[in-house]
Order: structure tokens, then sequence, then C-alpha cells
């Protein structure tokens, strides 16, 4: 019997000696992403402002029957414009599944913008078991991070005319900023003009398809297009009120700025004034109005008159 017994006892021992040590050699806690970020993460940006702050969940879950100390650690690329608020460390109890967050938010707005929205940038997240012999083991899970593309093209009229003659053109100088974090580029122009109906807008044309690249990130200025007010002779004294629209390509918004020229009446008295289009001043009239041909004339008569008395005389 004693035999028996200590065979017995043996194959009882073989048999949980694996069991035993399973315990300590498989995973006894997990770390992942509260949502599915498995195709990255768009960050929420204030594109008026230029300001982020954005939350992110994680779990950890702790599958011993004591509490396990954890770890938190963040790595971002060195040109990434955010920061990471994450405790230091967690204390995850047993048995227990538990959330915790992260924090995003942008370094500052110029550099929020000036990185665009072309390529993500990686967050991982690292998770170390605390421990003093340094044997603790280790989760770590990533996310791909980018920024929303931002969209803001607006025209503007840097120094718009304040008169000219009818019967004339002026050229006025329109400037494409973009205020977003993209290139964008005019997908239509178009105009509107008040209270001038003889007055002609020409060159929207060559609005069309213009690229312009985020204003003032890396040196880019805006970008100028010049149109060309055209009023007729007949267009009466008017202040014109002129409003000229753009669409992006990028979002299909309508943009748009509004001008004020005042444009003069075509006088009868100096046959148009500064006028470009002045036709051949008439020639039976001085410089200062008096009628030059007609007097002409009239000496022209005496003379004969005065010629023939001549003749007739003894």
């Amino acid at each position: 019997m004693n035999a028996r017994a200590l065979l017995l006892l043996a194959v009882l021992l073989v048999s949980t000696a694996p069991t035993a040590s399973s315990q300590f050699q498989g995973p006894s806690w997990e770390l992942g992403w509260e949502d599915d970020l498995e195709n990255g993460l768009v960050l929420n940006l204030d594109g008026n402002r230029w300001t982020l702050t954005h939350t992110v969940e994680f779990w950890i879950a702790n599958d011993r029957p004591v509490d396990v100390n954890i770890d938190l650690e963040v790595e971002l690329p060195d040109d990434a414009p955010v920061e990471v608020d994450i405790e230091d460390s967690v204390t995850v109890s047993a048995n227990e599944n538990a959330t915790f967050e992260l924090t995003i938010t942008g370094i500052s707005a110029d550099d929020v913008r000036a990185f665009g929205a072309a390529d993500p940038f990686r967050l991982t997240l690292t998770a170390s078991e605390a421990s003093q012999t340094g044997s603790g083991t280790t989760r770590e899970v990533e996310v791909d991070l980018e920024f929303p593309r931002v969209h803001k093209l607006m025209p503007s009229i840097p120094a718009p005319p304040a008169s000219f003659d009818a019967g004339t053109w002026v050229d006025v100088e329109v400037a494409l900023q973009n205020d977003g974090n993209t290139r964008d580029a005019v997908a239509a122009a178009d105009v509107e003009v008040r209270s001038c109906p003889q007055l002609e807008v020409g060159g929207l044309d060559a609005m069309n398809n213009v690229l312009v690249d985020p204003t003032g990130v890396n040196g880019a200025e805006p970008v100028t297009v010049t149109l060309r007010l055209e009023a007729s002779s007949s267009q009466q004294s008017r202040t014109c009120e002129i409003t000229l629209s753009v669409t992006s390509e990028g979002d299909g918004t309508v943009r748009s700025t509004t001008f004020d020229v005042e444009v003069v009446a075509v006088s009868s008295t100096d046959g148009g004034g500064a006028s470009d289009d002045v036709g051949q001043s008439d020639a039976s009239v001085s410089d200062d109005g008096s009628p030059l041909p007609a007097l002409g004339v009239h000496l022209g008569v005496l003379c004969l008159l005065g010629a023939a008395l001549r003749r007739e005389g003894p």
C-alpha cells in the first residue's frame, strides 16, 4: 500500500506541475485601445483658432489574483506639433478591467497649422509592469494620428481704386489668401456689380484653377490676379458696389469680398475729361472755347470788300 500511495502521489505532482508553472509564464494582464483605431485617428482641430484637444481612452485588463502596478510612457516623432498628458503610473486591481485616458493638445497654433494634413504621425503607448528587478512584462499599442484638412480660400482687394472716368478702364489687384493648412485652388470665380449696369469686369477666367499654398507657411504669400474694370462712356456718375466670389476646390465653399468704386460721368464741356477713349477734339473751337474758324471767314469777307473798293476808286 505504501508503494501504491507513493506512486499515486508522484503522478499527481507531475500532472499538476505544468499547470502551476503556466500561472507564472502565461500573460497575466493586457493593454488595448478603447475604440477601434486600426485605421488611424483624425484629431479634433479647431480650424479657426488652430487649437487642438483630443482625448483617447485605453484599457488595462488584470487577470491576476493580485493588484498590478503599471508604468506608462508615450512616444511621438520629434517634429510632431502636439504633446500628451497622461499619468505616469496606474494601479489595476485584481481581476479588473480598468479604463484610462490620455489627452492630446497642440503645442502652438502656428506649429499645428504649419504641420499640415499631408502625413500621419505615430503615437506609441508603452505600459510596463512595475518591478524592482526589472523583469516585469511590457505591453505596447500604436495609433497613427493626422490632422483634418482645413480649406479657407479668401479673396481680398488690398488697394481698391477710389474712382475713374466713364469711357476708361482701371486695373484692380486681387489677393487670393489661403488661411487653411493644405494647398487649395480656385474652382470658379464670379462677380456681381450693383448700381452700375454699364460697368464690366474682365479677367475672371484667369482666376480659374489658380493654386494657392497655405499663406504664411514656409514663406508662402498670397497669389495675386489682376482684374479690369471698364465703364462705358455713357455710364452715369455712380458709386458702384462690386462683390467678387471664389469657390474653393477643396471644400466647395464660396467666399467673397465687396468693395466700392466711383465712376465719374463724361462731361459735355470737356469732351470726356481724362477719359482714355476721348475722340479727336473739335477744330472749330479754340482752347478757350472761342469760334476761331468763324472769325477767319469774317476777316476774309472784309478783305475782299476792301480790295473791290480800291479797284473802283479814282
